[in-house]
This record gives C-alpha cells, structure tokens and sequence, in this order.
C-alpha cells in the first residue's frame, strides 16, 4: 500500500470521493505544508479521522474551534465535523488516516457493534477528546494501533489493517463521553456553515459579497459575518481569500497555465492582484512558488 498526498475537495465541500474504494473505504495520507499543498481549507467528510503530526505546528480548526498539535500529537475528527488544516510557524508535516464505520461494522439497528459503539460517535450523542497529546497514557494504548498502519512495510493484509482499526476504535470508545447537546442557536450556525462552505466552493470563481452570503443564508450582513467568524475561526473574506489561494497553489503545482489563467480560475480580477494577494500569503511571488514546487511547468509560469 503505497500513502499518497491529500486528496482534494469536490465544491460541496465533500472531499473528492470515499477515501479508499467503496467495498474498503479506507485510506492513508501524508501530508505536508506547504510543500504537498499551502492549507487545507475548511471541509467535511463521511469519515473519522485520524491526524498524527510527524514535524513542525499543525493548526486544525473544528467547529471554529483552534487546536494545536505538535510532534507525536493526534488529532481525532469525527465525522461530519466541519475542520481545516494549517501550518504554524510555515512547517507541518503529518498522516491521515481516514476511515469509514462501515469498514467495521454494518450500519444498521440489528448490528450491536455498530449500534452500541459507532452510531453514537457518528450522529453527534458521544463525544471524544479532539486532541491526544504524545507521552499521555491514551497516546501509548493508541499508538499500539496507530503506528502499525503508518508503516508501509507493515501495514499488512486488510485483516491487520482492520484489527488495528478495531484496536484504535476500542481505545476510543472507552474515552467516549456524552456529547453536550447542541443549543437551537449553534444547531443553526452549524447548518449556517455547511450551507456558507458548500456556496462558496461552487462559486469562488465569481464574484461574492457579504450581502449575497448573508441572504442566501438567511441572515442579515452583520450577523451572518459574526456567526461565519464564531464558527470557522476566521471571517469570511479571509477564508474566501485562502480558499482561492489554495485552488491556485494546486494549479501552480500541477499545471501549465499561465498566470492571468490562473488568477481568473481562481476568481481573481487580473493577474496584478492575485500577484499582490499570494505574495502577502506566501511570501514569495506565484512564479517563484511554481518554480519551487513545479520544475516541470512550463515557461508559461512569467507569463501574464
């Protein structure tokens, strides 16, 4: 089984496909910021998963809430949660690991493993500690698990793998705890989100005001920039900002487009001002970014 890098992100927010196939939804990943890719912008899945930060600071944000996770932490997002993935101090480097419920047991009221130890974790009734801080007594009993699965000589025959998986999901289910129940106003501010993320990324390209966000979510301009900021931990022309940029680290890496094609993909005006906004972000100009992380892109790369 060969790891590869971070999968991308469908425009409704969803990531590109069930990780792994359909009759084994399972998948690892190593990731790595920036060189793999600059940022992982807010997303959701039908999978928990599972962060191990090998090197550097990892940022990850879920529900709008900011964790930070160091060399030997892991981070555990269940699913449906709402989450993006950063570097502190410009360096991250890390594993996914991401599976489906129904890799271990069927999702129906007659299977009790699921029902008992699944089901509650999946639909929001259990909760479970978002961050495993290395050295601490759950970090050694998941670690037993978890370190098998990262290496790929070891990785073994999906009954291993699934072993493993039980192994990691028993651990989890002994640190379960009633999940604190959602208030009308926050169930609402969670729908706000999804439905925010889920227009965004089918119209990035365009242009989008806070007007037009705040009516096609149902609420006024000033409560839905307050709600959106309380929610995603950054306001929304910023993420707007970072979601357009990250599309263009991608195209920079894996294609030949010219810069204007770029800028206009991504929904910048012109070529000048996504120059300016992806300088500010990284530090270096587009061109100098693709000739890093790119040295098979053509010339096309100075042109505007």
């Amino acid at each position: 089984m060969k790891f590869t890098q971070s999968p991308t992100i469908l425009t409704d927010g969803l990531e590109v496909k069930t990780h792994g196939t359909t009759n084994i939804p399972f998948a690892i990943y190593e990731g790595n910021i920036p060189n793999y890719l600059s940022s992982y912008p807010l997303h959701y899945h039908n999978e928990l998963e599972l962060i191990y930060c090998t090197a550097g600071i990892g940022k990850i944000t879920i529900q709008g809430t900011a964790y930070e996770l160091y060399e030997g932490d892991l981070m555990i997002i269940l699913p449906q949660q709402v989450h993006g993935i950063e570097a502190l101090q410009n360096h991250f480097e890390y594993y996914n690991v991401l599976f489906q419920f129904s890799l271990l047991a069927e999702e129906c009221s007659s299977d009790p493993v699921y029902e008992q130890y699944f089901a509650p974790l999946e639909d929001g009734r259990l909760s479970v500690p978002p961050v495993i801080k290395q050295g601490s007594p759950e970090s050694e009993q998941l670690s037993r698990y978890l370190l098998p699965l990262l290496d790929e000589d070891k990785i073994g025959t999906l009954l291993r793998i699934k072993s493993n998986l039980f192994g990691i999901m028993d651990v989890l289910s002994s640190l379960a705890i009633p999940a604190t129940p959602l208030s009308a106003s926050s169930h609402k501010a969670n729908q706000l989100l999804r439905h925010a993320i889920s227009y965004i990324n089918h119209h990035y390209t365009e242009k989008i005001t806070v007007s037009e966000m705040a009516s096609c979510c149902g609420y006024s301009e000033s409560h839905f920039m307050k709600r959106f900021r309380e929610m995603a931990g950054i306001s929304f022309s910023q993420y707007l900002i970072q979601l357009r940029l990250e599309k263009s680290t991608t195209l920079l890496r894996t294609s030949d487009l010219s810069l204007l094609e770029i800028a206009l993909a991504c929904g910048f005006s012109n070529a000048s001002h996504f120059t300016r906004t992806f300088e500010r972000q990284y530090h270096m100009v587009p061109s100098k970014y693709r000739l890093q992380y790119n040295s098979s892109a053509s010339s096309k790369s100075n042109e505007i």
